[in-house]
């Protein structure tokens, strides 16, 4: 072998040895694709589902400014649920479609302008339903690596017909692979997922049965070699079965059982390892993943509010905004936009309240539209005064 072909740098000039104990020649990063069984599998647990809704809660809590009081009451009338549940779907499954349409609507074809949300039918679908009938490969078109026509249940769908919440994106290479989706949630964090699980697993094991027995069989190693060793396996396993610490095990006079006490006390720490990596790859902190006080002298939680506000920004910014903005237009309604100073607890709310009207008077007396900076600070309520007469004179 060639010293070039020595991947890891390091070579012995006296043996010519590969030194095989650097762990950087010995491991690698590996990814799968998780199955949409395996995500509806987690979707149903209960960490899974706790999940997607603190994400998918929080970022949709009352978080959103718009542009008119009519607006408003629309989304919360019309749109509101689909949203926040074909946010769920996102998260959970890397996809969640709205589909727009009326009865007897032809889904193949394009949609004829704004639609009216009151009379229109809105359907959501998560992404282990949805399918890509055809995709634009054309670099100078903006539908570039997106679906043309969707399939949901074999029906195809119009694009334009599809107000589609993608999550994380994968590379161009595996687009195909998630059909020009995004990345679930629970592909993610599937590694951590399954270490919670374990831990879980473990601990139930442990207080069912605090110690391990060791059968003393005669005639077991012959047994095994002459490949008559099954009976005693499974009279073996109905023993453990019926082992536990408010029941007793029934064995045979002859055989003898040997008790070994096990003491885990590193449990608690274990457990607190996988909560804190669900913490880290989720950015939910554990005290609101749990439902927890902040531990600790002079814990304040300022910083896992902090943190978690962030995580959920990036959502709203990176993944919402974007098609909420899309269905509202479709809907002729206004644009939306996200409120400032989100999560913050009520006395910092009123300090922020108090800054803002303070920098209001500078530019009341600046000569300054002060009343509109109030407004975008979502200090006051919008005047539609205006929009009123406007609403009698089209009528």
């Amino acid at each position: 072998m060639e010293k070039n072909s020595f991947l890891d740098g390091l070579y012995n000039v006296f043996n010519q040895i590969i030194n095989r104990r650097n762990p950087l020649t010995q491991n690698k990063f590996v990814g799968q694709i998780l199955g949409y069984d395996q995500q509806r599998a987690i979707f149903r647990t209960g960490l899974g589902s706790k999940i997607v809704r603190i994400k998918a809660g929080y970022a949709l809590k009352d978080t959103l400014q718009f542009e008119t009081s009519r607006d408003s009451e629309v989304y919360k009338d019309f749109l509101e649920t689909k949203i926040k549940l074909a946010a769920q779907y996102m998260i959970a499954f890397g996809r969640g479609c709205v589909v727009i349409h009326t009865k007897g609507d032809n889904l193949t074809t394009a949609l004829k302008g704004p639609v009216d949300p009151v009379s229109v039918r809105l359907s959501v679908f998560s992404g282990d339903m949805v399918t890509v009938g055809s995709v634009s490969f054309d670099l100078n078109s903006p539908l570039y690596m997106k679906p043309i026509r969707y399939s949901v249940r074999g029906t195809q769908i119009h694009h334009s017909r599809v107000v589609d919440f993608t999550y994380v994106r994968p590379t161009e290479y595996d687009l195909p692979k998630y059909y020009y989706g995004g990345i679930s949630e629970f592909e993610l964090i599937y590694n951590q997922l399954i270490n919670d699980g374990i831990v879980e697993r473990a601990s139930s094991s442990i207080l069912e049965k605090n110690s391990s027995w060791v059968y003393k069989i005669t005639g077991f190693k012959e047994a095994m070699r002459s490949k008559r060793d099954e009976p005693i396996i499974k009279y073996i396993s109905k023993i453990e079965d019926m082992r536990s610490i408010y029941g007793a095990a029934i064995i045979d006079a002859e055989d003898d059982v040997e008790s070994l006490s096990q003491v885990l006390s590193n449990l608690a720490d274990v457990d607190q390892i996988t909560l804190r990596r669900l913490a880290m790859v989720t950015g939910i902190p554990v005290s609101i993943l749990v439902g927890e006080n902040v531990r600790g002298l002079n814990a304040s939680g300022d910083s896992e509010r902090s943190t978690f506000q962030d995580t959920e920004e990036t959502l709203q910014s990176d993944y919402l905004l974007a098609p909420i903005n899309e269905l509202m237009k479709l809907c002729n309604l206004g644009l939306v936009s996200f409120r400032d100073n989100q999560g913050e607890t009520p006395e910092k709310r009123i300090l922020y309240d108090k800054t803002a009207i303070e920098n209001a008077l500078i530019l009341h007396q600046m000569g300054e539209d002060y009343g509109k900076y109030l407004e975008q600070h979502n200090v006051i309520e919008p005047d539609n005064w205006e929009d009123f007469w406007k609403g009698k004179d089209e009528a």
